[in-house]
């Protein structure tokens, strides 16, 4: 992930503004009934994003997708994590992306660095040996393979699943208490919440599918993970702020919405778990908090999708494990705004495209038997 990963302060957030027509007509985007897809509406919508995806970014030959339309540069492995979770989620209710979500994780491969001793994700394409991996990357990888594999039982998913979370655990050192940093050369000398949250989901996740003895060092590694997090980045509201320089202790207080989601998904994991109260009101207080995420005009979150959408992939996570409706109507509404002004003007890059597209599948995942039914198995901790 480049240096633009990092959360900018609140004082220089601008506020998202409402985006004019304009765009070439060739270039917007095809109605989902013209693709002859019979869905529900909220599949539809879906569907229509997913297809813009593979008109306008998939590089056949290659098995990669392009950053921008008519170029030429893969997207990043980030982008390309959410690439993959969207077609992970459109597989769910059309069996055609199952074939993409194979040909795409052989072309992720380029990404793969195998000649150094523990191998990882690098941000882009790579002849081995490299020293430029983000952790933050690969934990989301983690996560979207797991998901791979929940759908399809196919075990390379697992497997790389597994070899990933391997590479990211490799981040953790004492410094500053503990913690995992952000890049494996210690760039911007940051320890982040980007990559503890996720790191610690995906020792939880990865738990269900190991052997007893695993699964408890996983469990407790993860713990430890969220301990450090909690301790060092929560901020006093519930939220969780960006990073900590480690040399000078300096704090980044910026609240991005992914930061809290992934910290939200831990809890609620640790919930289901335990039963525990004290992980129950830690998700609550986030989801209150996240209130003030929101853009008081639009009332979507108020960061770009590329973030936002793993907030409202929270905000589901919480609905499906409170019944509390209002997670799912405030994940709702930022959902039609992002699709609204996808349509309106389509995003140039695919890491935002693809944001729009997993964030419209999760909501079809809750109206549709399809979608509930992977989730009731999916989000049980033990199988």
């Amino acid at each position: 992930m480049s240096a633009s990963h990092s959360a900018p302060s609140f004082d220089r957030r601008k506020t998202l503004k409402t985006l004019g027509l304009g765009w070439l007509a060739l270039q917007m985007p095809t109605p989902a009934r013209a693709i002859g897809f019979a869905g529900s509406a909220e599949e539809t919508r879906a569907m229509e994003v997913s297809e813009y995806i593979q008109k306008n970014y998939w590089d056949q030959r290659r098995n990669l997708y392009m950053d921008k339309p008519g170029k030429q540069d893969p997207t990043a492995i980030w982008g390309g994590g959410i690439v993959f979770s969207s077609l992970v989620a459109a597989a769910r209710h059309d069996k055609k992306y199952l074939g993409l979500v194979r040909d795409y994780f052989r072309g992720l491969d380029s990404y793969w660095d195998s000649k150094t001793k523990i191998p990882g994700y690098e941000p882009v394409p790579t002849a081995g040996n490299a020293n430029d991996k983000y952790f933050d990357d690969n934990a989301w990888m983690v996560l979207t393979f797991l998901e791979a594999y929940e759908l399809t039982g196919d075990m390379k998913y697992l497997k790389r699943a597994k070899e990933t979370l391997a590479f990211v655990l490799t981040g953790w050192d004492d410094k500053a208490g503990g913690g995992i940093w952000w890049h494996v050369a210690h760039k911007d000398d940051a320890k982040n919440t980007c990559i503890n949250a996720p790191a610690a989901l995906g020792c939880f996740k990865l738990s269900k599918f190991s052997d007893a003895k695993t699964a408890a060092q996983l469990i407790e590694q993860g713990k430890k993970i969220v301990d450090w997090t909690v301790k060092v980045l929560q901020a006093p509201n519930g939220l969780f702020m960006d990073n900590i320089k480690v040399s000078t202790g300096v704090i980044n207080r910026g609240t991005l919405t992914y930061n809290s989601a992934l910290m939200q998904r831990c809890f609620i994991w640790l919930h289901a778990s335990t039963k525990k109260q004290e992980y129950l009101d830690q998700a609550v207080r986030i989801g209150k908090a996240a209130e003030g995420l929101l853009d008081g005009k639009t009332g979507a979150y108020r960061d770009p999708e590329k973030w936002s959408h793993l907030m409202v992939e929270a905000d589901i996570e919480m609905f499906r494990h409170t019944k509390q409706i209002i997670y799912y109507t405030r994940a709702k509404k930022t959902c039609e705004f992002h699709y609204n002004k996808w349509k309106a003007k389509p995003d140039n890059e695919v890491i935002d495209v693809a944001s729009v597209a997993r964030e419209l599948w999760l909501v079809a995942d809750m109206e549709t038997s399809v979608g509930k039914m992977f989730w009731e198995k999916a989000d049980r901790v033990t199988k």
